[in-house]
């Protein structure tokens, strides 16, 4: 999937932080393991669900991926659990595909 297709896919879809006009060659982690898990053959769905993620289900993802992130150090909030901070749309899309069985956390973990 080319990067224009999945960016209008996740992050348009998904993330808060989606400047379409910017031209960025910046991915948060989140967009680089959808990425890989597509290049891998992973058939990945972006259905939005209205429903928050599970506690447990962020945690696994800030120490499973959000440490490999470039965004983790200096521009993340989220992941420094600052109150109210938002998620990326990479996380908001893997927490769904994790919650609905269709990855697994070495999914994740294998391509970080």
């Amino acid at each position: 999937m080319k990067k224009n297709i999945l960016a209008e896919n996740l992050c348009q879809n998904f993330c808060p932080f989606y400047k379409p006009a910017k031209n960025d060659e910046l991915a948060c982690m989140g967009f680089l393991v959808v990425e890989r898990l597509i290049e891998k053959g992973k058939k990945i769905t972006f259905n939005r669900s209205g429903k928050k993620l599970d506690p447990v289900t962020e945690e696994t993802l800030r120490q499973n991926m959000c440490i490999a992130c470039p965004f983790y150090e200096n521009d993340c909030d989220y992941a420094q659990q600052k109150e109210g901070a938002l998620p990326c749309g990479g996380l908001k899309l893997l927490g769904h595909l994790l919650e609905t069985k269709i990855i697994v956390v070495s999914d994740i973990k294998d391509l970080t």
